[in-house]
C-alpha cells in the first residue's frame, strides 16, 4: 500500500523534555495540513525524534532507525532529528545513509522549511540556540489533565560525566510572561498539572538576569485552573533554605523534590565535577525530610563511575538505606566520548550492572514499606483513564507520584472523567504501585 500523502509517523525516544520537542514537531507538521498515522507503512514522513545522551540511548535510536528503513519504499522520507544528530553530526550522516534528512536541536523550528527545500547533505546542523516558545504549535500527547512545561534548554552546569551541554548547547531560560502564556492556554484545554521540566530547571532564568524559578512557581499558581505544579530535576548543587521555602510554601506546588544526587561518596563526587561534598547532600536530604515530613523525595543515582571502589559503594548503599528515599532510579555508568570522566579508569561494566541491581533490590524493599503507609488513606489523584495494561481497570497518580518516572494508581472501583482530580482511598500498596477506590 503507497503511503498516504502529506502524513506522517512520529516516533519518540528519550527524556520529557524530548517528549516535548516532539510535540512541537508534531503541532508544526498539523499546522500545515499533515496528519498523524499511527503505522509508518501508512505515512509519507518517518520521523524519529531521538536521543543520544548515553549509549544505551543511542543504540536504541539506531536501531528504531533501520527498522524504520527497513521497510521504508521510494516514496516515503525517513527524518531523524533531535539528540543524536546534534552529538553526532557529520559522522552520523557519513554511517546512516538510510536516513533522507538529519535534523540536530537548533534546527527543529525549520522542519517544514527543510521538507520543502532538503539540504544538499542532508543534515541540517545549526548551533542549538533556537528552542520552541509558547506561541509555536504544539500537540500535546500526554493524556487529559497533566502536560510538561519545558522552561529552558540546554544546561550551565559541567559534570564530568555528561554530554548534554555539548548536545544542547548552554543555558537559555524561556522569557518569564513566555512561559505564562503557555501554561494560560494549557489551562484551557483543561491541564491540571504542570511538571516542569529543562536540563537545568534550578538555575532558570540566571541566564537572563530576571526571574529565577521561585518567582516562576509562584506566577504559575496565579492561573485559574491549574491545580498541581511539580519542578522535576532540581540540581542539588544549586537548591538552597529559599527555593525549599518557596516550593513548601506554594499552595499549588506539590511536596515532590527530584533530586538528581548521582553518588554521595566524596572521591566519586569530585570526579563528577559535582561541588557539594555527601556531607552537604545528606544535611540537604535531611533538612528537606525536617522542614516537610510528608514530602515526597525521588533521586537518580549513577553506579560504577571512575572513583567508586567497593568501600564508595557501601557508603551509597548505606546512604540509601538510611534516607529511605520515596523514589528511586539508578544507572550504570556508561563511558561517553568527549567527557572527561571517560578519560578515567572505572569498575567493569557488569560490576556497575550488578551493583545497580542491588541498589534496586533495597529500593524495591523501601519504596513498599513507605507506600504501605497510605493504607486506608484517601489522597487527591488525578485520574488519567484506562490502564495502560488493562482496559479493566483505571489509573491515576497522586502528587507524589510523577509521570512516567513513579508508579501508578490502580482504581477498581468508581469512575470520574479523565484529566479531574478526585479523592481516591488506598485499599492496597505494592512495590510501586497502589491501589484505591474512587470516593
Amino acid at each position: 500500500m503507497a503511503p498516504l500523502s502529506k502524513t506522517y509517523y512520529l516516533l519518540n525516544l528519550g527524556c520529557a523534555k524530548n517528549l516535548v520537542e516532539g510535540e512541537h514537531l508534531a503541532g508544526l507538521l498539523l499546522a500545515d495540513g499533515w496528519q498523524a498515522v499511527e503505522s509508518s507503512q501508512e505515512a509519507e514522513l518517518l520521523l524519529v525524534n531521538t536521543c543520544g545522551f548515553i549509549q544505551p540511548a543511542v543504540e536504541e535510536a539506531i536501531e528504531a532507525t533501520l527498522e524504520l528503513a527497513g521497510d521504508k519504499t521510494e516514496a516515503q522520507c525517513l527524518v531523524v532529528a533531535g539528540c543524536l544528530v546534534g552529538r553526532y553530526g557529520k559522522k552520523l550522516a557519513a554511517q546512516l545513509p538510510e536516513a533522507d534528512l538529519l535534523l540536530a536541536p537548533g534546527e527543529a523550528l525549520n522542519l517544514l522549511a527543510h521538507l520543502a527545500a532538503p539540504p544538499a547533505s542532508r543534515l541540517a546542523i545549526s548551533p542549538p540556540r533556537s528552542l520552541f516558545g509558547g506561541a509555536d504549535p504544539r500537540a500535546l500527547s500526554t493524556g487529559p489533565g497533566w502536560a510538561y512545561l519545558r522552561v529552558s534548554d540546554g544546561c550551565a552546569q559541567s559534570c564530568a560525566f555528561c554530554t548534554i551541554p555539548h548536545i544542547r548547547g548552554p543555558l537559555r531560560s524561556r522569557p518569564l510572561d513566555d512561559l505564562l502564556a503557555e501554561a494560560e492556554n494549557l489551562a484551557a484545554l483543561g491541564v491540571k498539572e504542570l511538571n516542569l521540566v529543562a536540563q537545568d530547571l534550578t538555575s532558570y532564568g540566571r541566564d537572563l538576569g530576571g526571574p529565577g524559578l521561585t518567582q516562576l512557581l509562584g506566577e504559575l499558581s496565579n492561573i485559574e485552573g491549574i491545580q498541581w505544579l511539580r519542578p522535576l530535576y532540581l540540581h542539588p548543587d544549586l537548591i538552597d533554605d529559599d527555593l525549599i521555602s518557596a516550593i513548601l510554601g506554594n499552595p499549588k506546588a506539590v511536596p515532590y523534590f527530584d533530586l538528581p544526587l548521582q553518588h554521595v561518596a566524596d572521591p566519586v563526587l569530585q570526579a563528577m565535577g559535582r561541588k557539594r561534598s555527601g556531607a552537604q547532600l545528606k544535611a540537604l536530604v535531611r533538612g528537606i525530610r525536617q522542614a516537610a515530613p510528608q514530602a515526597v523525595l525521588r533521586t537518580t543515582l549513577l553506579v560504577g563511575h571512575p572513583g567508586e571502589g567497593e568501600a564508595e559503594f557501601e557508603a551509597l548503599r548505606d546512604f540509601v538505606a538510611d534516607m529511605a528515599f520515596d523514589r528511586l532510579g539508578v544507572f550504570p555508568y556508561s563511558p561517553e566520548a568527549g567527557t572527561r570522566s571517560a578519560r578515567l579508569p572505572a569498575p567493569p561494566a557488569l560490576v556497575a550492572q550488578e551493583r545497580a541491581e542491588r541498589i534496586m533490590s533495597l529500593q524495591r524493599r523501601i519504596s513498599r514499606r513507605r507506600l504501605a503507609a497510605l493504607q486506608g488513606q484517601t489522597l487527591p489523584v488525578l485520574v488519567l483513564g484506562p490502564h495502560p495494561d488493562s482496559d479493566l481497570v483505571w489509573a491515576g497518580r497522586t502528587q507524589g507520584q510523577a509521570p512516567e518516572v513513579d508508579g501508578l494508581v490502580i482504581i477498581t472501583e468508581g469512575s470520574v472523567l479523565p484529566g479531574s482530580i478526585a479523592p481516591c482511598r488506598i485499599s492496597a500498596t505494592h512495590d510501586y504501585d497502589l491501589e484505591g477506590v474512587l470516593v
